[in-house]
């Protein structure tokens, strides 16, 4: 027989819930979600990203910020490939539960921690102001896309 014991409990520690400083401010899923709302995935993924700065956790910062620019980049892309007939809620929607979902999933805990703790939150008007620069930025960087495209290749 074996000397592993299926009831021994597991010899790796287990960490618990990454803890911001007290002193730090994170967003929140609603934050996140407004921000996704107003400024893409893009602005939530980079409030997400803000959120694991704040956590001590600067890969996780630095996936979440890819992992956006990327989405952000397929809904554009595939909103220069559909026809003008598919409704922008059909680009909108997913964005939106998207980053919900993996907010809830991935800093949902933490939030709730740290609000807990009692600690101070980021304000969803500041949330809203940085969605609103990021679709700004956008609709700046279509723009320079649009004038700089052969007008054969926008057709």
């Amino acid at each position: 027989m074996s000397d592993d014991n299926p009831y021994q409990p597991p010899s790796v520690a287990v960490h618990d819930v990454a803890q911001a400083d007290p002193r730090a401010r994170l967003y929140s899923v609603a934050g996140i979600t407004l921000a996704a709302f107003v400024g893409s995935a893009f602005a939530g993924g980079l409030l997400m990203a803000l959120n694991y700065r704040s956590l001590g956790e600067p890969v996780k910062a630095r996936n979440a910020l890819v992992l956006a620019f990327f989405a952000t980049a397929a809904v554009l892309a595939l909103a220069m490939v559909l026809p003008e007939s598919v409704p922008g809620l059909a680009f909108v929607l997913p964005q939106l539960l998207v980053v919900q979902m993996l907010a809830r999933k991935l800093q949902g805990v933490a939030i709730g921690a740290h609000q807990a703790r009692g600690a101070a939150m980021h304000s969803n008007w500041l949330a809203f102001g940085i969605s609103l620069l990021v679709a700004a930025a956008l609709v700046a960087i279509a723009v320079v896309v649009v004038f700089l495209l052969p007008a054969s290749l926008l057709a």
